[in-house]
């Protein structure tokens, strides 16, 4: 019981991260339950009228006309708390994107992504580009005039992106599944939350009475 695998993904398809591989990585664990990363205010525009789409929904819309599955949106919307500061967020990535050692590192990545697909996204490979990432950004924060600046940015962008969100989608998964069994279930998240939703989750995994039984999809 409480089977839930982990799968981290991209909302746009590019080679072999596309529609095609993630149906056969969700149709391999045959779950009754998928938790989406989406607010349940947009779960009409992609489920019901379809007025928006992105690489998860065609997946799940594509699913539903074979499969009996359960759509349950786990996320908050935090674009409007975001929205208040979004040319100093603008600001801070114009910054990253500044420097070669930046672009040439998500470069690799979106290759590594068209190369591998899941299998690179779901990877330690892909953890380690984390890594490095966090890294360089906060070297070039340090080395910036406006250092003190781009580090409030930074942290206030992290903990509504980041924090709040994937908290959120935790523990409305817990609470989802307090109240309803299954036996196998999956949990859609972009793969930038990878490193920070696996903290969370063994962190949560000691504090909450109530266990379940986290799988990190690792192709």
């Amino acid at each position: 019981m409480y089977n839930i695998t982990l799968i981290c993904t991209r909302h746009e398809e590019l080679g072999k991260c596309n529609s095609s591989e993630l149906y056969k990585i969700i149709e391999s664990i045959n779950p009754e339950i998928i938790f989406e990363e989406i607010p349940p205010s947009y779960f009409e525009k992609y489920y019901i009228t379809k007025s928006h789409k992105n690489l998860e929904s065609d997946v799940i819309n594509k699913y539903l006309e074979v499969y009996n599955v359960k759509i349950f949106p786990v996320d908050i919307d935090v674009r409007q708390k975001l929205s208040k500061y979004q040319d100093e967020i603008f600001f801070m990535f114009l910054t990253f994107f500044n420097y070669e050692d930046y672009k040439k590192l998500d470069n690799e990545k979106e290759t590594l992504i068209a190369q591998e697909g899941f299998h690179y996204l779901n990877s330690d490979k892909f953890l380690d580009f984390l890594e490095k990432k966090e890294v360089m950004e906060k070297n070039i924060m340090e080395s910036e005039i406006e250092k003190n600046r781009l580090l409030d940015i930074y942290k206030l962008f992290h903990a509504e992106q980041y924090d709040s969100r994937e908290n959120a989608m935790l523990q409305n998964i817990y609470n989802y599944s307090k109240g309803n069994q299954y036996n196998q279930a999956v949990f859609l998240i972009g793969a930038e939350h990878r490193k920070s939703i696996m903290q969370k989750i063994q962190e949560y995994e000691i504090k909450e009475e109530f266990k379940l039984n986290w799988k990190f999809y690792n192709g």
